[in-house]
This record gives C-alpha cells, sequence and structure tokens, in this order.
C-alpha cells in the first residue's frame, strides 16, 4: 500500500483500515466566536501518555469530537468502557441461504477470540456454509497517525475484512456495514484495555481515529 506522509499537527488525510485507504480534507478553521480546533479534549492535550506524535495529531483533528472524547474517558476511568456489540442473529437450521447469513454476522460482529476459532476451522465451516471468503490483509493507515497499532490492532482488522468481505456479497446493506464497523471499534477497545495505564490513552484515540478511518472511507470497499 502506498504510504501517506502527514503533519503531527493536522491530519489532512483520513486513517485506512483493513486495506482500505480513504482520504478526507483538513478541517476548516473556525468561524470567529466559535470553538478552536480541539476544545472538547483540550484537558487531555498536556497528559504525558499523550504526548506522541500519533497522540498530538488525532487531538488535533478530532478535538472537538464527542466520540473522540468519550474513547478518552474511558481510557481514563472516567466512564463505564462501552463494549456493546451489534445484536447477531440465530442461525435456525431452516434454510442455507438464512443461516449462512446469520453466522457471517455472528463471526464478524463477535469478538477476535471467535473469529479466530472459525478461521482455525474454515475448512469445516466453508462445507458446511459454502462461499465464505476468509482472505484478509491486516491493518493500514498512513504515515503519522496510528502507524504503529497495525499490528496491534490486526486481528480487529482480520474480523473486519471478514464481514466487509462476506456482508457485501450477501447482504449489502449501510445497516450492515455500520454494525461491521462499530463491532471492528469495539475490539480495538478491547486490545487497547489489556495494555498498560500508560499506554492504553494513546491506543485508545489511535482506535478511534482508525474507526474513523473506516466510517469516513469504507464504503467503497462495502
Amino acid at each position: 500500500m502506498k504510504r501517506v506522509t502527514l503533519a503531527a499537527v493536522t491530519l489532512v488525510t483520513a486513517l485506512a483500515a483493513c486495506g482500505q485507504n480513504p482520504t478526507a480534507s483538513a478541517p476548516t478553521a473556525a468561524a470567529p466566536g466559535t470553538p478552536g480546533p480541539g476544545t472538547l479534549t483540550a484537558a487531555y492535550a498536556g497528559r504525558p501518555e499523550l504526548q506522541d506524535a500519533d497522540s498530538q495529531a488525532i487531538l488535533a483533528r478530532y478535538g472537538n469530537d464527542p466520540g473522540l472524547l468519550a474513547a478518552l474517558q474511558e481510557a481514563y476511568g472516567e466512564r463505564p468502557a462501552d463494549m456493546t456489540r451489534p445484536a447477531a442473529p440465530a442461525i435456525t437450521g431452516l434454510d442455507l441461504a438464512s443461516d449462512r447469513l446469520a453466522y457471517i454476522k455472528r463471526v464478524a460482529w463477535g469478538t477476535v477470540a471467535a473469529y479466530n476459532s472459525q478461521y482455525a476451522n474454515r475448512s469445516a465451516v466453508n462445507a458446511q456454509y459454502p462461499g465464505l471468503d476468509w482472505s484478509r490483509d491486516g491493518c493500514s493507515a498512513p504515515d503519522g497517525v496510528g502507524l504503529g497499532y497495525r499490528e496491534d490492532f490486526r486481528p480487529a482488522c482480520n474480523v473486519h475484512d471478514f464481514g466487509y468481505r462476506n456482508l457485501k456479497v450477501y447482504q449489502r446493506t449501510d445497516a450492515n456495514r455500520l454494525a461491521t464497523d462499530d463491532a471492528f471499534y469495539v475490539n480495538m477497545k478491547g486490545i487497547c484495555a489489556a495494555k498498560s495505564w500508560y499506554k492504553e490513552p494513546p491506543c485508545y484515540a489511535a482506535a478511534y481515529a482508525y474507526y474513523q478511518g473506516v466510517r469516513l472511507g469504507g464504503s467503497s470497499s462495502f
């Protein structure tokens, strides 16, 4: 994948994840009398855990985004962690098409551990539900923001790949893409939650930026 260099102060190119490479324009200047960039999360900008260039770039780009504020509050234990997953349908055994679709959603919107178990057993799964795409290519992100988390988030990106590559074939809807992206975010936050207290906040910030990357630019891959 072509690597894109970003300034640490301004995020010009949106993040890409799971094989996507979306772009986004730089934030426009605030009108007179309106809060400037970073006002909502200004209290976090000076935290020692967030002084790396990637975290500062994310704060500059999403500093007024309530979603980033919520992510940082979760990382610092200032609000309960939201690990709510999209609800997946049950496998009923009534017909192949319905069961295959339900299976895809249960794996795509489930945990990394559940996906890994199914991936290891994919030959048997394919015999039961033919036509599934298990290909995956990990995560990608532009230089300067979240690049150090590509390997950290790879397990979550693998699950996300499975969701995109199968749901776009068997039930391509905006609701399914959103659910797959939301599950991706939950899985990344789960990865961050396992880190030390000092590494959690920058990881949560990167997870939110990756999530915004797929929300802004993932439609072309779904």
